[in-house]
């Protein structure tokens, strides 16, 4: 038989602006440029102190450059005394090169052609372009130009996208080749337009393309976030060094607290378009200027918060973990749910706003680590802690009567560690000590 059942029950709907504000709150430090300069880009009512167009198009110059003949960078020496400081550069051959070819199928091609492989690897610049025309190489490699032009080919295929491209203009068109739905117009600014964008003409963009401003913008940020250098990260080499999201200071006593983003530029509203919005008379322009200072308010709000929201945080783990960086003792336990008691927040607003962030006091330390989870609900030691005192009432238990788990339950108990005889089972288990029974034959 069907029934019908009502039923009353509260649920929090959170609102687009409360889960974009929230998603802010757990960026790094790095996510966040990532997605303000984003909306930069878009939303001409947003104002950076930086000029990321002007930084993006200087990127992209300083990579830019003309092709060049082979006779302008390398020379065939007959006499193998000579010094050889004009030669191209031969990379390692367990890097580039493996890396490359092994991508490729050897029983597909001949020796000669195999060989011939080996060699337009060694003429790639250090950009990993390919300057050269295949004729020259034929030349002076003393090949057919067909033998360089199928080896070109199936070179250009490989990733990373771009390598062997002619020039930036190459290797960026190849990157968006690569994607599912390639934007057209992104296609046409760096087939046709790429000489106005390194000069910021993008008047000329937009009038020759039917864009605007905003949809030029937009194009630049996609742009800059292709690799204007194929081999960039290719043979990165050397130590990667954690960028702290919070530098913590003690003066005088106290905890000083900033966070490390004065390097992002400061955002805040556009006086020009905020004039032109209140100026207009177009009800649909009006509109549209409306919308994008309503985004443009909700990110800069939302960019404040988190700061407050992280420095709060922060000072609280301080006070909390004093011991702990300023005497090198040991890490108090200390919980999410904690932390958000104290401060008078929820505990997912808490964990949002210490993903993936470290801070930096005498050393890098990232926030998740200063964190213990703890056993149970009805205690605050840590399950670290609680792991450790099993440990140690096994070590000091009768063998010829040891303790069970739930012996050992009650004897935690009677500490304030109010955890299950299941739990025990479980931790004792996970440090690999044998049940009661068993250990009585140890």
């Amino acid at each position: 038989m069907l029934q019908q059942n009502i039923s009353q029950s509260q649920q929090q709907i959170l609102s687009v602006d409360q889960r974009q504000s929230l998603q802010i709150l757990a960026y790094t430090n790095q996510e966040l440029d990532s997605f303000l300069t984003e909306e930069y880009m878009q939303n001409p009512l947003l104002e950076c102190q930086r000029d990321r167009q002007s930084e993006i198009i200087d990127s992209l110059d300083g990579h830019y450059e003309t092709a060049s003949s082979y006779r302008d960078h390398y020379i065939r020496w007959e006499d193998e005394d000579t010094d050889r400081r004009g030669d191209i550069r031969a990379r390692e051959p367990s890097s580039l090169r493996d890396q490359l070819k092994g991508q490729l199928t050897i029983h597909q091609y001949s020796p000669e052609e195999w060989e011939l492989v080996d060699y337009l690897i060694d003429c790639l610049d250090d950009k990993g372009f390919f300057t050269y025309a295949p004729e020259e190489i034929a030349a002076s490699y003393g090949c057919p130009v067909s033998m360089v032009e199928k080896c070109l080919a199936d070179l250009r295929e490989l990733e990373p996208a771009g390598i062997f491209a002619k020039d930036i203009a190459g290797c960026l068109l190849k990157q968006l080749e690569a994607e599912p739905d390639p934007d057209q117009v992104l296609i046409r600014i760096i087939s046709d337009h790429l000489q106005d964008l390194l000069r910021g003409n993008l008047s000329n963009i937009t009038r020759a393309l039917g864009i605007t401003t905003a949809r030029c913008r937009a194009c630049i940020q996609k742009i800059g976030t292709l690799n204007p250098r194929p081999i960039m990260n290719t043979e990165r080499e050397g130590v990667e060094y954690v960028v702290p999201d919070i530098l913590v200071q003690r003066e005088d006593g106290h905890w000083k607290v900033t966070l490390n983003d004065s390097w992002m530029g400061e955002y805040r509203f556009n006086d020009y378009y905020i004039h032109m919005m209140q100026s207009a008379t177009d009800p649909e322009l009006k509109e549209y200027f409306r919308g994008k200072l309503e985004r443009a308010r909700l990110i800069v709000n939302s960019v404040e918060r988190r700061r407050g929201t992280i420095t709060q945080i922060v000072e609280a783990i301080l006070e909390d973990q004093s011991d702990y960086f300023l005497n090198d003792g040991k890490l108090q336990p200390m919980t999410m749910d904690k932390i958000a008691r104290q401060l008078d927040i929820s505990t997912s607003t808490v964990s949002r706003a210490i993903r993936n962030k470290y801070m930096q006091y005498r050393r890098p330390v990232l926030l998740r680590d200063l964190f213990s989870n703890a056993a149970s609900e009805n205690t605050d030691a840590s399950a670290d802690i609680v792991r450790k005192r099993i440990e140690e009432l096994i070590q000091g238990e009768d063998h010829a009567r040891p303790l069970s788990d739930d012996k050992l339950a009650k004897m935690l108990k009677e500490e304030g560690m109010c955890i299950s005889r299941r739990t025990v089972a479980k931790y004792r288990q996970q440090m690999g000590i044998p049940e009661s029974r068993l250990r009585a034959y140890l």
